[in-house]
């Protein structure tokens, strides 16, 4: 967030008639987002500046005077964003679940229905927008309360989508990690209870000299859980992270994943830990194919089974149209 708003100073500093900003929001925190746009909206409303921008966040959309909607280079709809919310009018409804049945559980069933465009669950409820022509089964409905809701820009984004993409159909077995798209509510383990924990961290510090960038943290992770860290820039969340994949020794506390040590057992530990980074981590002269190649022997797989991983990634990230090319090359 700050590099970002050094980046629009540096462009401000003469004044142009004219910003063009090309995704600034992109992986930014939610506070710096805000003090972006009021910077923003300080220059149109308060300097007169035009201001051309292009954005994937569709709340950012919304603020905009005039949007023009594209997928795959083609134009999907232009003008205010009142007339893109208004292609979802009398199609988008809150819906709230059943007792004993979760906005996750609900939102699951929802998104195999054929007449589902959209389907986000929203403060314990799930907010559904559904095509023209098709109803939602009124088995899957029974027992919930279904009470229609004005469309906001998203669910217009949505329905247009939908009628400019084929729906596909939904991933079957050997879908996300082997597991059908339809079986992910089941396997995630309630927050409490018996289940066993494979991250456990207890008061973890760490110092850089005078600075203290995670300050007496504790947490667990239960298998199957999904679990988040929540934070605006500098509040020690990649720290925490690189902490538990053992790239970063812990200055107090403890911490075991997986069952191993941190303090005594970094480069075990590593061994079972896959890790995104926040920044673009993979080699940029090496193709998609290349890179896939090197990560797969890298963690360990040989022959057969490192085949079919390679063509499991390709074929459900859609890479393949992809394989030769240079990653450094490719969209973020």
């Amino acid at each position: 967030g700050m590099k970002q708003k050094l980046g629009l100073a540096c462009t401000l500093v003469r004044s142009p008639e004219l910003l063009l900003l090309d995704e600034p929001t992109v992986g930014v925190d939610p506070m710096s987002r805000q003090e972006l746009w009021q910077i923003i909206l300080h220059l149109v409303h308060e300097e007169g500046q035009s201001v051309l921008m292009s954005t994937s966040y569709l709340d950012e959309a919304e603020r905009c005077g005039h949007v023009v909607v594209l997928h795959q280079g083609k134009v999907l709809a232009q003008g205010p964003p009142a007339e893109v919310s208004a292609v979802a009018t009398g199609r988008a409804f809150l819906l709230t679940p059943p007792a004993g049945q979760t906005a996750r559980g609900l939102q699951a069933r929802l998104l195999n229905q054929p007449g589902v465009v959209d389907a986000v669950p929203e403060g314990g409820q799930v907010r559904l927008v559904r095509s023209a022509a098709d109803a939602v089964s009124d088995d899957l409905l029974k027992g919930t309360e279904v009470k229609p809701v004005q469309p906001r820009f998203e669910d217009g984004f949505m329905v247009l989508l939908h009628q400019a993409v084929p729906p596909q159909p939904p991933l079957g077995k050997g879908g996300i990690g082997g597991v059908a798209a339809t079986d992910i509510t089941p396997h995630i383990a309630p927050a409490h209870g018996d289940a066993e924990a494979v991250i456990q961290v207890n008061d973890l510090v760490r110092r850089f000299g005078a600075f203290t960038a995670v300050d007496h943290v504790s947490f667990e992770v239960q298998r199957g859980q999904i679990f988040g860290l929540l934070g605006p820039n500098g509040a020690g969340k990649t720290t925490t992270f690189r902490i538990l994949c053992g790239l970063l020794p812990a200055s107090g506390g403890t911490l075991r994943v997986a069952g191993l040590d941190l303090r005594h057992a970094r480069a075990s530990a590593r061994q079972r830990i896959g890790y995104v980074a926040q920044k673009f981590s993979l080699y940029g002269q090496l193709t998609v194919s290349e890179n896939l190649e090197f990560f797969a022997s890298a963690y360990g797989l040989r022959g057969d089974l490192k085949r079919q991983r390679i063509d499991w990634a390709m074929q459900h990230f859609e890479l393949a149209p992809l394989a030769d090319l240079p990653s450094g090359e490719l969209p973020g």
